[in-house]
């Protein structure tokens, strides 16, 4: 697969996708450019978190030469538009390419992350005589804090993620 430089799947593998899912009219409704936005925003999702590695860009360009300056790494880093490939890859891994699907059809079906976000901390919610409360403990939200409306695509997202507690050391010259 070639790597395209604005989104991680193309529009035809996305249909693809979702030709085979149960599930899926929130993409069947929607305009083809329609689909695109949703892509482009769901990349823009995916390329937000903290992942583990490098950029494919700048491992080649430490295996080659391990004492690249700072301005080397800097743009070889810059040469590689997306976060994936990573390491030694030199294509984007099928999960992510998935990932994203789910985080455009969510977006699609009217999830806003930040909508999702600001919501965490509504306890009830009443409208006249009717109240409805939520109990936010013990739910798996941590693809709300980190912005993600899917949690499918958090789930598939998860392992390539820098752990959080982890510092990232750079050398200075």
């Amino acid at each position: 697969m070639a790597i395209n430089t604005s989104v991680y799947g193309s529009l035809d593998e996305a249909q693809d996708y979702f030709d085979n899912r149960l599930h899926e009219t929130a993409w069947s409704n929607a305009s083809t450019d329609d689909h695109r936005k949703a892509l482009i925003a769901a990349r823009g999702v995916i390329d937000a978190l903290n992942y583990k590695g490098d950029k494919a860009t700048v491992y080649t360009l430490l295996q080659a030469n391990e004492a690249a300056t700072d301005e080397e790494i800097r743009a070889a880093e810059a040469s590689q538009p997306l976060e994936f490939p990573r390491g030694a890859d030199t294509e984007v891994p099928e999960a992510v390419r998935i990932a994203e699907y789910e985080i455009a059809y969510a977006l699609l079906d009217g999830k806003d992350p930040e909508l999702e976000l600001e919501n965490l901390a509504v306890t009830s919610m009443g409208y006249g005589g009717v109240k409805t409360g939520y109990e936010r403990t013990g739910l798996p939200i941590e693809h709300i804090i980190n912005l993600v409306p899917s949690s499918v695509a958090w789930r598939l997202l998860k392992p390539f993620l820098r752990d959080s507690d982890a510092m990232r050391l750079l050398r200075l010259s």
